[in-house]
């Protein structure tokens, strides 16, 4: 490779008795640095490369487990909680849960990396989980109205402006969950958004204390939060449990 380098990077030979300037030095801290870029440059972009799994099985409405054991969250969404030994399971729970074991069980996926962090805190891998015929399960799963949309500073912006759209669109149509969802008493509540999470709280909720001023977004209705594409926050939760 060396020989095909313009003369300007060529380092000279370092046999006895060539004598090499601080001009030589620098040009070769400089190739050094550059090739040391690019190796580092080289790990982000092979992980952004799609995976792929077989899935065996759905925990819930927004984690499924794949036949080599790795368990996935599903990027940008939040579905309604499963009863996992602790508490009730919540209001569309287990509709969630049917509808996406029902969309992937068995099925061959593409892992496509979203999120620039590649997992959450549990360990579990994040991704934009794509069926053989081309549907990302997040927006098929929003889009149904069988989760809503859960941003993250680290997903792309354009991911997270995609499932807005199509949870507008299944507010508007009443779809899923949110035919019940967005006739309960909480529904006409106030809510306070936190521009710096993307989550929202009651009013009344003493959490909102701690939201500094400048973050702060008020909301006159639990749909104009969602609207918004902000999640509801796990302290003061405002969902129901299952009947």
């Amino acid at each position: 490779m060396l020989k095909h380098m313009p003369k300007l990077f060529r380092w000279p030979s370092l046999s006895a008795g060539k004598k090499h300037t601080p001009a030589h030095a620098f040009v070769l801290v400089l190739l050094c640095l550059l090739v040391l870029a690019s190796a580092v440059g080289a790990a982000p972009a092979a992980e952004q490369q799609a995976t792929t799994g077989k899935v065996a099985k759905c925990f819930d409405g927004d984690t499924i487990k794949l036949t080599d054991r790795r368990t996935v969250r599903l990027a940008g969404i939040d579905a309604p909680e499963m009863d996992h030994g602790k508490h009730k399971p919540q209001y569309f729970a287990r509709e969630a849960t049917e509808q996406l074991t029902r969309l992937a069980q068995g099925k061959e996926v593409r892992l496509v990396a979203v999120d620039a962090k590649g997992k959450d805190h549990y360990g579990r891998i994040v991704a934009d989980v794509i069926l053989p015929d081309g549907h990302s399960l997040s927006d098929t799963m929003v889009r149904n109205g069988a989760a809503f949309v859960y941003p993250h500073t680290e997903q792309s912006a354009h991911f997270q402006e995609r499932l807005r759209k199509l949870q507008h669109e299944a507010i508007a149509a009443r779809r899923g969950m949110w035919a019940h969802i967005l006739t309960l008493p909480a529904a006409k509540k106030t809510y306070l958004g936190n521009r710096e999470s993307m989550r929202f709280f009651p009013t009344d909720c003493a959490e909102v204390q701690h939201i500094k001023p400048r973050n702060r977004v008020f909301f006159g209705t639990l749909m104009d939060a969602f609207m918004a594409g902000y999640a509801p926050a796990r302290p003061c939760n405002i969902w129901p449990d299952a009947k």
